[in-house]
């Protein structure tokens, strides 16, 4: 039996298995099927499947590999949003509302927005009420995050996802001026109060300088120029190695960079090109005479010494 014969097998017992309500066995069944072939489909049985064995935290990972898709299409925007709901990610229930709000030419008609908004609003004030002794101590903690070890930092900026959109932007507003606050950690905030569609002049300490900036002028961290001629040099440079993981190893690491000098990459990666050499001379990658001689390769080497004792602090 090929492989396409028994993800057909597998996929009926699962669609069976979810007609039937055998949720324990229609989920195992979905997440063979998806060892198999990661689609649209199959993820949405999947999802489906786990959301409703009250596992809407595995759902929502599994449904982020399609989100997308998600958000574009009627039926499948509608399991999205139970899901998201479910899970008390009113952070990202909040920017897929603005998702839409920034393309009105979406595939889901204007009266089912309107539902899923309602349905948000609804469900925060209800979570909002029973969480409200975990956010003040939330706002009293803000303030001191620095202070905490960095795992506990990320555990609290995960329980932020749970609040309300005015909450959540209140307390990012206070975390994107902390000097002390890890830059990939601020500006993971920073993008989520862009993709909120936050549009209003606030103060962001970037390196310790404190900035005016308002969010809506923003971009996603990894749609940014730099970011794409940065990895447009990788493949020029490693083309002829045929070694696809170690180029996807290097854009990995490359994308950190940029996210750890958002937004203002264009100000310390002036040369994306030479930025990629030094770093794949560093690694022996390619020849050092690529990159002898340049007058930059001074300053890329300080920053990228200082990039590495920034994510030192994660391990």
């Amino acid at each position: 039996m090929d492989d396409s014969e028994n993800l057909n097998q597998i996929l009926e017992k699962a669609e069976d298995a979810l007609e039937k309500g055998n949720w324990e066995e229609s989920a195992d069944l979905y997440t063979q099927a998806y060892s198999i072939e990661q689609n649209f489909e199959i993820n949405q049985g999947l999802a489906e499947a786990l959301l409703n064995l009250n596992r809407a935290d595995e759902a929502e990972v599994v449904i982020l590999d399609f989100f997308n898709k998600y958000l574009g299409s009627p039926n499948a925007s509608k399991l999205a949003f139970d899901i998201i709901i479910e899970n008390n990610d009113y952070l990202l229930a909040n920017q897929s509302l603005n998702f839409y709000k920034r393309n009105p030419a979406n595939n889901i008609p204007k009266e089912q927005i309107e539902k899923f908004e309602n349905k948000i609003r609804i469900s925060e004030e209800r979570h909002i009420r029973a969480y409200k002794p975990q956010l003040d101590r939330l706002k009293d903690r803000v303030s001191s995050i620095v202070t905490m070890p960095m795992n506990d930092q990320i555990q609290m900026l995960r329980g932020l996802r749970e609040l309300d959109k005015g909450n959540y932007i209140e307390l990012s507003k206070e975390l994107l001026q902390n000097p002390l606050l890890h830059p990939l950690l601020k500006n993971e905030i920073l993008e989520n109060v862009y993709k909120l569609g936050l549009d209003e002049e606030i103060n962001f300490s970037f390196y310790g300088e404190y900035r005016k900036i308002n969010p809506i002028n923003l971009y996603p961290i990894l749609a940014s120029k730099i970011f794409d001629d940065m990895v447009k040099e990788v493949e020029k440079q490693l083309s002829d190695s045929g070694n696809a993981s170690q180029i996807e190893n290097i854009n990995s690491e490359l994308s950190l960079y940029v996210a750890l000098v958002y937004p203002y990459g264009e100000e310390i990666i002036k040369d994306p090109s030479m930025w990629v050499k030094e770093i794949l001379a560093n690694y022996d990658l390619i020849s050092e005479d690529k990159v002898v001689g340049n007058d930059d390769i001074k300053n890329i080497n300080q920053w990228l010494e200082r990039f590495e004792s920034l994510m030192s602090q994660f391990q």
